[in-house]
């Protein structure tokens, strides 16, 4: 890094972190590890404006006290990287160290932030930490329509996807297809017994097929496509369905299924959730040389574990030694009947992804997926290169729809289900996409439906939207008076579009030295907070940090607005705040952006 690239970097928290660490190296016994420097925003400003308790972890590491510590560090920080923007230091508690950083270093992060402007964040993943990454998610079979669950998951995946990508992962979003097995037969079935009662036959759906009226509608649309060609086949064998030849069920289930992944993929659309490659899991059974009865992927997959002396032969079926690594019990993979299992599948899908070159996996599962980590994580060790690291799974929990209070329960076989449609129909996009990252992943989600549409502070994304159209009927004033210090009153962000310039037609304004007012350090710190969220967001997978952060910032920039005029009679006063407005905005609009939700401009 340059030395002006360096002293640039000192404008934002993660820069001024990362200074830290350089000193803290200077310090540290030749060879000892060098913990991460991690700052955090005291409550009160007796404390200091940024703190770091990185002297306890480092004292334990260098054999010193951590006070000791936290005052070296201090003291050469200060005097070297930080002089003229750390006014003073302080050593608090065990061994905590406070900085005051001067009015400069506010000014100049402004500055910094708005020569950024939609780059603000961006790139924050060190290169050498950026990978080649491959997030699979929803991946629900094409039996029946997506529901309040499938969209925790598309919303949270399609979040964590914009995040890595914007801090500088290379990222691929994919939706696994499960369109081979025993639920897929079902719902053949289930499809042809619809088709048939359609057309008049008594053909009952079996009692373990899917028996949501949904179908329905799509065997509705088969006979609109294929009119009556299975008529004499589905009249010869009523009223069993088990009687209908095998080659004619197989054709209503690939054209239900494909029927099906058209709705998923409009209904995909609508929540703003775009997917780069679609695999089929039928699809690895295709092509190549067989081994043990096998083409294509899954052939691949079992011919290099054979390799390996990872398969062995027991009562009839073959199996994988995954009590080598780790499994409670070893695992089949070719059943007693010849049919492969799914985690055979899903072995050679994953194998299959390796292949293409991605360094590491993400798979968002659902709550019922829990015990099925363990041997997932057994095979990647029993494959090549045997690094069960490279494979991440994220298990989600439930959703709890609310409505007035009450619960309402779910059956995706007996058609008893909440639609992702019927859900951005009740509440809209904003809001579902809002609500459905509002907690970490490993925890029950409650949404409430009355709430998420409720046009008050109360409402989350209401709130946020709110601030954002505030400030851009700040900034439009502001253009329309010809810049900060004209002749205009704030409008209400309510009041809808007004005849003047849009907010971006504002240009970034210039400001020299001023005194920086402590509402004006507060939205400062927390707009240059932003890169640090984001950076914890992508290493916890957690999108629902974005989430916080954007509430606290919202009602950082409330706080600023009640008692910071921006049309002030200084011209510099009025030009800093008219930047900080800018900035708040920007990030605002950036952190909806990220978690797949609308910035308007006027509400």
């Amino acid at each position: 890094m340059s030395e002006r690239s360096e002293h640039e970097e000192l404008y934002g928290l993660t820069g001024l972190g990362r200074s830290l660490e350089r000193t803290l190296a200077t310090i540290m016994p030749t060879g000892e590890p060098l913990p991460a420097v991690e700052l955090t925003l005291p409550p009160k400003p007796e404390f200091g404006d940024v703190s770091t308790p990185v002297a306890l972890a480092a004292a334990r590491l260098a054999r010193r006290n951590p006070r000791d510590l936290a005052t070296e560090l201090g003291e050469r920080w200060s005097a070297g990287p930080g002089a003229g923007i750390c006014e003073r230091f302080e050593v608090a508690g065990p061994g905590f160290l406070n900085l005051f950083l001067s009015d400069e270093w506010y000014l100049r992060a402004t500055r910094r932030m708005l020569a950024l402007g939609d780059d603000h964040g961006r790139d924050v993943l060190p290169a050498g930490s950026r990978l080649k990454v491959n997030i699979e998610f929803v991946s629900v079979n094409p039996t029946g329509p997506l529901h309040v669950g499938h969209a925790r998951y598309a919303s949270m995946g399609d979040a964590l996807c914009r995040l890595f990508a914007f801090a500088g992962h290379d990222v691929t979003r994919e939706f696994y297809v499960n369109d081979f097995g025993s639920q897929m037969a079902k719902f053949g079935q289930s499809l042809t017994a619809r088709y048939a009662q359609r057309l008049g036959i008594e053909m009952p759906v079996p009692d373990d097929g899917y028996l949501g009226e949904y179908l329905l509608e799509v065997a509705d649309r088969l006979i609109a496509d294929v009119g009556e060609r299975y008529r004499e086949a589905v009249a010869a064998a009523a009223p069993e369905v088990g009687r209908v030849p095998a080659a004619v069920v197989d054709e209503i289930k690939l054209w239900g299924r494909d029927e099906i992944l058209g709705r998923f993929r409009h209904t995909l659309g609508r929540l703003r959730v775009p997917f780069d490659v679609w695999t089929s899991e039928a699809s690895l059974y295709d092509g190549g040389t067989a081994h043990r009865g096998f083409g294509g992927e899954v052939g691949k997959a079992l011919r290099e574990l054979d390799a390996d002396g990872e398969l062995f032969d027991a009562d009839g079926a073959v199996w994988l030694r995954t009590t080598d690594y780790g499994d409670d019990k070893d695992r089949v993979l070719i059943r007693q009947t010849g049919a492969p299992t799914y985690f055979l599948s899903d072995i050679a899908y994953h194998r299959d992804k390796m292949d293409r070159g991605f360094e590491h996996l993400i798979d968002i599962w659902g709550a019922d997926h829990h015990g099925y980590v363990p041997r997932m994580k057994a095979s990647f060790t029993a494959l090549p290169p045997h690094d069960p690291d490279r494979l991440e799974l994220i298990i989600g929990q439930l959703v709890n729809l609310l409505e007035s209070g009450e619960a309402r329960r779910m059956s995706k076989r007996r058609g008893d289900i909440v639609t992702v449609d019927d859900l951005v129909e009740a509440i809209g996009v904003d809001a579902v996409r809002f609500f459905m990252v509002g907690r970490s992943h490993d925890s029950t989600l409650d949404l409430d439906l009355d709430l998420a549409v409720e046009q008050s502070s109360k409402n989350p994304v209401y709130y946020v939207q709110y601030a954002h159209a505030r400030i851009c009927s700040v900034l439009r004033n502001l253009a329309a008076a010809d810049g900060p210090g004209g002749d205009s009153s704030d409008e209400d962000a309510t009041s809808g579009e007004v005849a003047t310039p849009g907010a971006a037609a504002l240009a970034p304004p210039a400001f020299d030295e001023i005194a920086v007012g402590p509402y004006e350090r507060d939205l400062v710190r927390t707009l240059a907070r932003f890169p640090l969220v984001v950076l914890e967001a992508v290493e916890r997978r957690g999108p629902h940090r974005v989430h916080a952060y954007l509430g606290e910032l919202a009602a950082e920039f409330h706080v600023f607005y009640r008692n910071c005029r921006v049309l002030t009679d200084d011209p510099e006063v009025a030009a800093f705040r008219t930047g900080l407005c800018i900035a708040a905005r920007t990030t605002l609009a950036k952190g909806l952006e990220l978690l797949g939700v609308s910035a308007p401009q006027s509400m």
